[in-house]
């Protein structure tokens, strides 16, 4: 994350952070960013986080990535958010996981429209198009029905 936040600055752009009060101790945070708000709860900050978006990106990542992930996508499915969900499988490192729900699926735990609501792509050129065709869209819940 480190790496991408430095080549986002040099470019001139503006990076906020937000954290959960509990880490200012720790300084767990890049040393340059434009600004850093702190806010009592993890789940705070993943709502501020999403707050006026047009899209969530999930990068390669740990844990925190992928839970983060899950949320911001189940509420997209559930028509809670309406920005794009995208999943930079670079490399094919969620490869893992969109298995994981293929056998969600032929366990008839999830629809086989899973892929609503969720754009994947594959490169940075790819990345780049998707966020250039962000466009705000309330799912119904509908698509998270049993089939």
């Amino acid at each position: 994350m480190g790496v991408m936040i430095d080549a986002f600055i040099n470019k001139g752009g503006i990076v906020e952070g937000v954290m959960p009060d509990f880490m200012k101790e720790l300084e767990f945070h890049h040393p340059d960013l434009n600004s850093i708000t702190y806010v009592p709860t993890m789940s705070e900050r993943k709502k501020l986080m999403r707050e006026g978006t047009d899209a969530v990106i999930a990068l390669p990542g740990g844990l925190g990535t992928l839970e983060e992930f899950l949320e911001t996508y189940t509420l997209k499915r559930l028509g809670l958010y309406s920005g794009d969900v995208i999943l930079l499988n670079v490399f094919g490192f969620f490869e893992p996981l969109l298995e994981l729900f293929e056998h969600f699926v032929d366990n008839k735990v999830l629809n086989t429209n899973w892929k609503t609501g969720l754009k994947i792509v594959n490169s940075v050129e790819e990345l780049i198009e998707a966020i250039d065709k962000c466009r705000p869209e309330i799912l119904s819940p509908i698509h998270y029905a049993p089939e």
